[in-house]
């Protein structure tokens, strides 16, 4: 099993964090130099694309970027937006693994994430159901960020309503901060360690 995507991820977690702490501290220095900043993390990933997009041959505009709001005042909710992020690109990644183990079983399972879960779960020791509970509540909380604007519906809270006692209820706001990523990371490493084929 390869683990380079869920350790880039966890680098990515941390730089992250680090970098808002960071700013956050020096009150995200001079507003003013977002510009330069920009400009300068265009050097950072090159080439721009590495396909003949059909953006490329339209200017971006030329218009000098500016905060639009302070960050200081919206620090909370850009905090919680990477969070929103980072547990969506995890689900990704732990799809695609998922599948990675199907695969070498010679299974197959429905295309979404918990479909996957369903399965190799049936290859699960019962000491480590607890990770098959977390991922499939990993895969309910992005479904509730992502399909449903970070309100709970019943979807949702029939994947976890099996497991978690006091569920929530349908049109709770759904609220994750950035220990639930260590937690929803562990259940991934246990939860692929145990079905994967040895």
């Amino acid at each position: 099993m390869n683990w380079n995507k869920i350790n880039t991820w966890t680098h990515t977690l941390y730089t992250l964090v680090h970098s808002l702490n960071l700013a956050k501290e020096q009150d995200f220095g001079d507003l003013e130099l977002i510009d330069d900043s920009f400009r300068e993390a265009g050097n950072w990933v090159t080439p721009d694309c590495s396909y003949e997009s059909a953006l490329l041959g339209h200017e971006s505009g030329g218009k000098k970027l500016t905060f639009r709001k302070d960050p200081n005042e919206t620090f909370p909710n850009v905090s919680r937006q990477v969070v929103n992020m980072l547990i969506q690109d995890l689900v990704v990644i732990f799809d695609e693994m998922m599948s990675e183990i199907l695969s070498q079983r010679g299974e197959s399972a429905g295309q979404y994430p918990k479909s996957k879960i369903e399965k190799l779960t049936t290859y699960l020791d019962q000491r480590y159901m607890w990770s098959s509970y977390g991922c499939t509540e990993l895969v309910a909380v992005r479904n509730v960020l992502a399909h449903n604007n970070g309100v709970w519906n019943e979807k949702s809270i029939a994947y976890i309503s099996p497991f978690i006692d006091n569920a929530p209820s349908q049109g709770d706001a759904l609220s994750v901060g950035f220990s639930m990523l260590f937690y929803y990371r562990k259940a991934i490493r246990t939860f692929l360690n145990e079905v994967k084929i040895a």
